[in-house]
């Protein structure tokens, strides 16, 4: 899609979200408890097929949902990679291997994006909320939390 109109690609990375919730409550839990399980066989058919041109294991999942415990607070960290230009690509639109050399580039860059994240999040001193408050408490509430250089 991005060849065709010569749209430029910005690849990016985010690390964190695990840090946010845990599940605690899930599909195959929820299935052993007879009034829950005969819960979710009703609502899967009554509720629409959201994959109806799917086949196999994807196109017969349960309606369901998690339950999710909240943690701690942890830091998010994001990161945009370096742009990709499409606009030379566009003679390459039909061929399938030039379009996945495309794909193979953003996906390298995706990947160098979350490894530099995760090797930073390991490394960073203000990943815990207490640090941070206690970063604050003694820096003042309208400071910045300092994080890593990019």
């Amino acid at each position: 899609m991005a060849i065709r109109f010569g749209a430029k690609i910005v690849p990016f990375g985010s690390v964190g979200e695990d840090d946010l919730g845990e599940i605690f409550f899930d599909y195959n839990d929820q299935m052993k408890i007879p009034l829950l399980r005969n819960w979710i066989k009703q609502l899967t058919e009554d509720t629409a097929k959201a994959r109806y041109n799917a086949t196999g294991e994807v196109a017969n999942q349960d309606v369901h949902q998690p339950w999710i415990r909240p943690k701690i607070p942890g830091r998010l960290y994001n990161c945009f990679g370096k742009p990709i230009e499409t606009a030379g690509w566009k003679q390459a639109l039909n061929d399938r291997e030039k379009c996945h050399e495309l794909y193979l580039q953003v996906k390298s860059e995706v990947e160098s994006c979350l490894a530099y994240l995760k090797e930073k999040r390991e490394s960073d001193p203000y990943r815990s909320i207490f640090s941070r408050l206690m970063y604050q408490a003694t820096h003042g509430s309208a400071s910045e939390i300092p994080t890593f250089e990019l």
